[in-house]
């Protein structure tokens, strides 16, 4: 019980602050998972029991927090002692509590959590983990609200729900991840989620063989369209062949393909790329359907024909720019600066090795900073999302896809690259974002997406120097804020990463250098601490064993050398 006297007024205040910033947070507390908790993520009769808990959780976090307002108003309008009883206010959500944990100990699979699963299971695994580690971050915020409440909190009533949370969300990400894991080694069928074996299914169709009498009729109709003329292969004509090979199932659009070689894709790449000078008015509007015949074509060729389509198409591979040194030429001696830069095929290497973190981001020559750090604010709300947009396709290319679009153009735009880097011929160093993890193993995930992102702009060269802003957008399709660092505090900060948000900072052309940030750079904002005063800002340069670019900086200190915040939601849900 805490007890609030004549001549405590400032200790008194700081209790309202701390109840108010509460009830505000814990109203918050559960926005990611319930985004999440969705039949596009799993479906089961397992599922429907842990809503049912979500939801009780949230009920009793309203109940919570309206306590905790009463209690910080009580304090405002009068400074006397807390009244006896207040923590028999509670009693009713208290039962809640107890009834909770013991209902959580069936969401692990025990003896009560059989019986009702019979029916089709569905998930994706890709949100589902991401569903258990909001519900971890859940639970541990859950534990620091209670603290920062203290007795006054519990003794009003106001700490129920977070209760209820700190000790269920927990258990219900680990069976979570035991069903996960349960499914991706045993690969078999299961009536449902619980009882025997404990098994999550994803159920799916087994793959239709590829007719070869249907890839022969698509490749006779396709090389009677295609012609011997790219001349007279007009735009409207490229964009009925767009969509002949869009329809194409994915082992005959490989046959077919294969079929195409030669003259007939000879003739057509050509066409392709005189697209553009043709165009009037009328037909201004097919060319996106018209460039991306490359990318199909990319997408689902044999891997054998990969290098021969991108002679054919140049532009899927983007070439550095200016500024990063000349393609080295087979056969020429590579030496010293003059040898220029090669193309190293990554082939074979992993996309993803544990998941993305921060930690993977680690900025190369390229001045795109301002990509890499919506990338890390992105991986911090969502990692989920970038892994959805990122496909691999059986040839070995990825398809990467930009919700938001590019420049003009509105989203979603896919576009499909080979897994080949540039690097420097001599010291075999990555011109853009590192092809390896922080602990040195290959992951690819973010040069990757640099590689399409450079693919947008035409070239490396062509993504120097921009806005998190627009990166932010066109990772996520969500139109983010641009805010005066004067107009934002740690507590907003705070709130909006609470919520889930994509935080990125951008530095002015000149700094105090008091702030310790670079000029003319961008970071991440990665956590805030509203009782301190303090961010966690992360930049995208290399990281190293000694420096992990991660920094708890004073925002008072920052603020003067910030040019502007960008803040945005990521889509999710």
């Amino acid at each position: 019980m805490v007890a609030v006297g004549e001549g405590e007024a400032a200790s008194r205040r700081g209790l309202v602050a701390a109840l108010r910033r509460a009830a505000a947070e814990s109203l918050l507390l559960l926005v990611p998972v319930i985004a999440l908790d969705n039949d596009s993520t799993w479906r089961s009769p397992w599922q429907r029991r842990c809503h049912a808990r979500i939801d009780a959780w949230w009920q009793a976090l309203v109940i919570g927090a309206r306590r905790a307002r009463e209690r910080a108003d009580a304090l405002d309008s009068r400074p006397d002692p807390v009244p006896a009883g207040m923590g028999q206010q509670a009693s009713g959500v208290a039962g809640v509590a107890a009834t909770g944990v013991a209902a959580a100990a069936g969401l692990g699979g025990g003896p009560g959590a059989a019986g009702a699963e019979d029916g089709a299971v569905c998930f994706e695994p890709e949100r589902l983990a991401e569903l258990a580690r909001r519900l971890r971050v859940a639970e541990r915020q859950a534990a620091r609200l209670v603290g920062d409440m203290g007795s006054l909190g519990r003794a009003a009533g106001a700490c129920q729900g977070l209760d209820l949370v700190r000790a269920e969300a927990g258990v219900m990400a680990a069976a979570i991840d035991r069903r996960l894991a349960a499914s991706a080694a045993a690969e078999a069928s299961s009536a449902g989620w619980g009882g025997a074996g404990i098994i999550l299914v994803r159920p799916h169709a087994p793959p239709a063989r590829p007719s070869a009498e249907e890839a022969s009729s698509a490749v006779a109709e396709l090389v009677t369209a295609i012609g011997t003329n790219p001349l007279k292969l007009g735009v409207r004509e490229l964009r009925a062949i767009a969509e002949q090979l869009a329809r194409l199932e994915a082992g005959v659009a490989s046959q077919v393909i294969s079929g195409l070689r030669g003259r007939p894709l000879q003739v057509l790449a050509t066409a392709v790329g005189l697209a553009p000078a043709r165009l009037d008015l009328g037909t201004l509007s097919l060319l996106p359907a018209v460039v991306s015949i490359a990318d199909v074509i990319l997408r689902v060729a044999p891997s054998s024909m990969l290098g021969e389509i991108v002679q054919l198409f140049p532009w899927l591979d983007p070439p550095p720019g200016a500024g990063y040194g000349p393609w080295h030429r087979a056969g020429s001696p590579a030496r010293g600066a003059a040898a220029g830069l090669v193309l190293h095929d990554h082939t074979g290497e992993p996309v993803w090795v544990r998941g993305a973190t921060p930690s993977d981001v680690r900025q190369g020559r390229v001045g795109d900073c301002y990509l890499l750090a919506a990338l890390i604010g992105i991986v911090r709300a969502d990692p989920g999302l970038l892994r959805r947009n990122l496909r691999e396709n059986p040839n070995g290319t990825v398809t990467v896809t930009f919700p938001g679009g590019a420049g003009a153009t509105p989203g979603p735009i896919a576009v499909t690259i080979t897994r080949s880097l540039p690097e420097e011929a001599e010291t075999q160093r990555e011109i853009g974002a590192g092809a390896e993890n922080a602990d040195g193993d290959p992951e690819l995930w973010v040069a990757l997406y640099e590689k399409a992102y450079a693919r947008l702009a035409g070239s490396y060269a062509g993504t120097d120097g921009g806005d998190p802003a627009v990166a932010m957008r066109q990772l996520t399709g969500v139109e983010p804020d641009r805010v005066d660092p004067d107009q934002t505090s740690v507590e907003g900060i705070a709130a909006r990463l609470a919520a889930g948000d994509v935080v990125t900072l951008s530095t002015r052309a000149r700094v105090t250098g008091s702030s310790g940030l670079v000029p003319g750079h961008a970071y991440a904002i990665l956590a805030a601490d509203p009782p301190t005063g303090r961010v966690l800002v992360r930049s995208p340069w290399d990281q190293t064993a000694s420096d992990d670019r991660l920094v708890w900086r004073q925002w008072a200190s920052l603020r003067p050398d910030v040019r502007t915040l960008q803040l945005g939601a990521t889509g999710r849900g």
